[in-house]
């Protein structure tokens, strides 16, 4: 008879043992999911919160807005320089400046609109169409995927974008001899304007300044004044209407010829 109640004892703490394991396993289950559902919550909201955001920058981004404006600081004081010097003797310093500033603003202009086409040929393949602007909001997470892969992809598009530019008979014909005086120039522009252009949102360069000098947005160049000649380096802005990163540079009239326009 005591055998027979120790079976049974055994048998009941077996089962409850059993109990206690499933209730356990559908706990550890249950938190699981919960702590899915609360990352993936987390990540739409940090996505819809940097998502055309630029004020929230990755700290780990060696290619954040900031760094790229240190960047591009850099592109003006070791290339621009170079290519000035190799391009002056044949131009003037003058025409030379203005040459690279024209060139510069060609490479903006043109990797804008390629890596605007790759976003958009992205997004198509994600989605099987181009998406109503109403639409937009509730695929936030997806949209801010696309611009991540297009930064895991830059180094192959903005190898790309050197070989179509330099394809181009246009750009060929037209800046020849930047090509041969200040390829590096080249190159490395391709790179910081593809760069810029593939941040959310893309970062801009302001190419145009005002007759009176705005010294806030641009610093002058080799002469003082507050009438404008001509734009050498143009000022980068965190997105198109947005605030300053870095400054440009402009030539003030000489000042005869400002005092006679005033």
């Amino acid at each position: 008879m005591a055998d027979i109640h120790v079976n049974n004892l055994v048998f009941h703490m077996s089962k409850i043992q059993a109990e206690l394991d499933e209730t356990k396993r559908k706990l550890k289950q249950e938190k699981e999911e919960k702590e899915r559902v609360l990352t993936r919550l987390s990540t739409i909201a940090g996505s819809k919160l940097t998502h055309n955001n630029p004020g929230i920058a990755d700290l780990s981004d060696k290619n954040r807005p900031q760094k790229l404006g240190e960047y591009f600081s850099e592109l003006y004081d070791n290339e621009w320089t170079e290519a000035v010097s190799g391009l002056t003797e044949g131009h003037g310093e003058e025409a030379a400046i203005q040459l690279l500033r024209d060139v510069l603003k060609c490479i903006a202009i043109k990797t804008k609109e390629w890596a605007s086409k790759q976003y958009k040929s992205l997004q198509e393949a994600l989605f099987q169409r181009d998406l109503r602007e109403s639409e937009a909001g509730g695929f936030v997470v997806i949209y801010k995927k696309i611009t991540e892969l297009q930064k895991e992809v830059a180094k192959l598009s903005i190898a790309n974008a050197k070989r179509w530019l330099k394809e181009d008979e246009e750009f060929r014909a037209t800046y020849k001899d930047v090509l041969s005086f200040g390829e590096p120039y080249i190159d490395r522009s391709v790179e910081l304007c593809w760069t810029m252009q593939i941040q959310d949102p893309p970062m801009h360069l302001e190419f145009d300044s005002s007759a009176d000098i705005d010294k806030s947005v641009f610093r002058l160049f080799t002469r003082n004044g507050n009438t404008l000649d001509f734009v050498v380096w143009p000022a980068l802005m965190l997105h198109e209407n947005g605030p300053l990163v870095h400054k440009g540079v402009v030539q003030p009239l000489p000042k005869k010829k400002e005092d006679r326009k005033t």
